[in-house]
């Protein structure tokens, strides 16, 4: 009989309890926040712990002097179920930062950003 109140409480409590929220949250990306690099980055790769929808999704970048830097005309979707990606052109040394936003599968919204430096010609990126 106890069992049976038991469960029936699990029950309950499980059926009042709603999904749980699935935000999109950046697991790794490329170049990674406060990296470094040489000249010649080929592009923003960003990865999350969920799908994500790419046609609402989107990376912006931003140069030294906080000027919008051009990008395709929107992310890779070769980049995979759980990836955002955009190549990116030559770009001259400076700190960048990458704005992101992206749409999970089920609907919720999730932003952040993060910076990166490109290194001066001659310098070790260190």
């Amino acid at each position: 009989m106890q069992l049976r109140a038991a469960l029936s409480s699990l029950f309950m409590l499980l059926a009042l309890a709603g999904p749980a929220a699935a935000h999109g949250i950046l697991l790794e990306s490329t170049p990674r926040s406060g990296e470094t690099v040489a000249a010649g980055v080929p592009r923003v790769d960003l990865r999350f712990n969920s799908r994500i929808e790419h046609a609402l999704s989107q990376i912006l970048l931003t140069g030294p002097l906080g000027e919008r830097v051009p990008l395709p005309a929107g992310p890779s979707k070769k980049a995979g179920p759980d990836r955002l990606a955009v190549p990116l052109t030559i770009l001259p040394p400076g700190l960048y930062t990458v704005h992101w936003r992206v749409f999970t599968v089920d609907g919720h919204l999730s932003h952040g950003r993060f910076s990166f430096q490109i290194a001066q010609r001659g310098s070790r990126g260190e």
